[in-house]
């Protein structure tokens, strides 16, 4: 199966046969997880997120329609779940501080360097939060899952102006909220850009 494209898989899929739901589970689960980690802020809620998506990739698959890529149609039922599940949690979602942004890291990291990369993960998670939900989710899916904003804006049900205008000005809510202390907020700026 895993010389199989996503078009060819949920064709299967669509036929009735679920056996190819493992490959797009093992293709796309982590991104998934990533992005509603990031979204949500809350791990468990994450990992609701990434098996209510596949239940309900198998359970709709035939609104599949292939005009899109898979992994937009899975980040769009991804980003509305999330949409869901803060509506419903009254935009409180619990902060989870299991898990961090991840920053790409050298091979050899000194004590003095591991600090800083964790007290960096620690203002680009609070930078983060800092966004309404809408500029978040426009810059995970952009800069996180490498998403184009027309991707974007068919996920976020917008026009791809509006997608543009929500990273810009998360990019700018960034910049002032990781720049102006010392330069490794620049640093941080650098891993989200």
């Amino acid at each position: 199966m895993k010389h199989l494209s996503d078009q060819e898989l949920m064709a299967v899929v669509q036929g009735g046969d679920y056996s190819p739901a493992s490959e797009i589970y093992d293709r796309y689960s982590a991104r998934i997880y990533n992005f509603a980690f990031r979204f949500l802020k809350n791990a468990e809620a994450a990992e609701d997120a990434v098996q209510e998506v596949f239940v309900k990739m198998l359970r709709h698959a035939n609104q599949f329609h292939g005009d899109a890529k898979l992994s937009t149609w899975l980040f769009s039922i991804t980003a509305n779940w999330c949409r869901d599940y803060l509506r419903k949690a009254d935009n409180k979602a619990k902060e989870s501080d299991d898990v961090l942004v991840t920053l790409p890291a050298p091979n050899e990291l000194s004590p003095e360097r591991n600090l800083e990369m964790r007290e960096n993960e620690v203002r680009v998670r609070k930078a983060l939060e800092a966004l309404t939900p809408e500029q978040r989710e426009a810059i995970l899916l952009s800069r996180y899952q490498g998403l184009s904003y027309a991707e974007i804006a068919q996920i976020a049900g917008c026009s791809e102006g509006a997608v543009k205008t929500r990273v810009f000005r998360a990019m700018e809510t960034l910049k002032k909220a990781l720049t102006g202390r010392d330069s490794g907020g620049d640093r941080c700026l650098n891993a989200i850009s």
